[in-house]
């Protein structure tokens, strides 16, 4: 797959410093985590929304039924979203990633107020940026959010395979994950955080980055016109994920040095 080579040498730096980003660096305590999870957990949402997108895509609702002409990346997609979206927490019961990570929020005393009130505005069909606005998320986070949305716009699924694909870094849930162990305590109970992290971990295997690679070698074919998107969207779903990571950086390091 050459396209696919090179796309991952364009992006090799940009991935090397998320993956070494020195936001790692400064999760140490439960109050990191808070501040971490409460600005993170947007993008667990704005994630669903974009994979969502991509499964109006290849599914059909038409009656009377026919079948799929794409079953591999039918399958594909259809497995992650049943994944996302109906998984089984530590208890049994099934709940979407998203509502798992507000409750995991929840267990470790982070805010969920402008998180859930986000959600509610949305479910009442108020525009995403009024609702962003309306409950001031930061502007980091709305231009996050933005160009997802921005994305999504556009209609074509060859670049919202690639921000799906090449902008959600999942290397986050190993480097969280060895915090949390860390600071799983009586006092501080971290059970949900965990058990999450770890499903994440589970989830993500080889078969599902080749068929992610699949999926775009479907949208592109021979286009080069479309590669050529597929690596610039990409570098800025990467760029917009390092702006993410510096700003929770900061918000970290300066609650540390006012305490």
């Amino acid at each position: 797959m050459p396209y696919i080579k090179r796309i991952e040498a364009e992006l090799s730096v940009l991935q090397h410093e998320l993956r070494h980003h020195k936001l790692y660096n400064v999760l140490k305590t439960t109050e990191d985590v808070k501040l971490f999870t409460e600005n993170h957990v947007y993008t667990t949402w704005d994630s669903m929304s974009l994979l969502k997108t991509l499964e109006l895509q290849f599914t059909t609702y038409k009656l009377p039924w026919v079948p799929n002409k794409n079953p591999e990346i039918f399958k594909f997609i259809n497995q992650i979203v049943a994944s996302e979206e109906s998984d089984v927490n530590e208890l049994g019961e099934v709940k979407s990633h998203f509502e798992m990570y507000v409750d995991c929020m929840d267990e470790i005393g982070a805010n969920t107020t402008l998180i859930t009130t986000f959600i509610e505005l949305i479910e009442n069909n108020i525009d995403v940026n009024k609702a962003a606005n309306l409950v001031y998320i930061p502007e980091f986070i709305k231009d996050f959010i933005a160009f997802t949305f921005d994305i999504i716009k556009t209609e074509k699924p060859h670049l919202m395979a690639s921000v799906f694909i090449f902008g959600r870094e999942d290397i986050i849930s190993e480097k969280v994950l060895n915090v949390v162990k860390n600071l799983e305590t009586d006092k501080t109970p971290c059970t949900k955080l965990a058990y999450l992290l770890n499903r994440y971990l589970f989830l993500i295997k080889e078969d599902q980055r080749a068929l992610s690679y699949k999926m775009l070698t479907e949208l592109c074919g021979e286009d080069q016109e479309k590669w050529d998107e597929v690596l610039s969207v990409a570098k800025e779903a990467l760029k917009h994920r390092k702006i993410l990571w510096d700003n929770i950086y900061d918000i970290i390091l300066e609650n540390k040095e006012n305490q």
